[in-house]
C-alpha cells in the first residue's frame, strides 16, 4: 500500500513538475516572440525613417530642378515676340539652343518625377509593414493581458 501511495505521489510530483515546465517554457516562447516582434518594429522603423530622409533629399533635388526647368521656360519664351510673329531672326539660333534644352529637361523631369513617386509609394509600404508590426505587437500583449500571463 505504500509503494502504491509512493507511486502515485512520485506521478503526482512528476506531472506538477511537467505542468510547471511547460508553463515556464510557454511563458519564455512568448517573452522570445515579444522581443522578436520588437527587434523587427526597431528594424521596420528605421527603414521607414531612413527612406523618409531620403525622399526628402530626393524631393528637394526635384523641386530645385524643377525650377531650373521653368527658368528654361521662361528664357525660350523670353525670345518669343509676339507682335513681331515670333522669334526675331537675329536669336533664332539662340532660341534653338534653348529650345533643345528646354526639351531634354522635360525629359529627364519626367524621368525624375517618376522616380519620386516610386520612391514615395516605397516608403509607404515601409511605413505601413512598420504600423503593422506595431499593431501585432499590441494585439499580442493584449492577448497575454487577456490570458493573465
Amino acid at each position: 500500500m505504500k509503494r502504491v501511495l509512493f507511486v502515485i505521489g512520485a506521478l503526482g510530483v512528476l506531472i506538477l513538475a511537467g505542468l510547471a515546465g511547460g508553463s515556464i517554457l510557454e511563458r519564455n516562447r512568448r517573452v522570445a516572440e515579444m522581443q522578436a516582434l520588437r527587434t523587427a518594429l526597431d528594424q521596420a522603423r528605421f527603414a521607414a525613417d531612413s527612406c523618409k530622409m531620403a525622399l526628402s533629399w530626393e524631393e528637394q533635388g526635384f523641386l530645385a530642378f524643377d525650377r531650373r526647368i521653368d527658368s528654361l521656360r521662361a528664357e525660350m519664351e523670353g525670345y518669343e515676340d509676339p507682335e513681331r510673329g515670333g522669334v526675331p531672326q537675329a536669336d533664332y539660333r539662340a532660341y534653338l539652343e534653348s529650345f533643345e534644352l528646354y526639351n531634354d529637361s522635360v525629359e529627364v523631369w519626367q524621368s525624375r518625377a517618376d522616380s519620386l513617386r516610386a520612391m514615395e509609394a516605397a516608403c509607404r509600404a515601409l511605413v505601413k509593414a512598420h504600423n503593422e508590426l506595431g499593431d501585432s505587437i499590441r494585439h499580442k500583449q493584449e492577448e497575454m493581458r487577456a490570458e493573465g500571463g
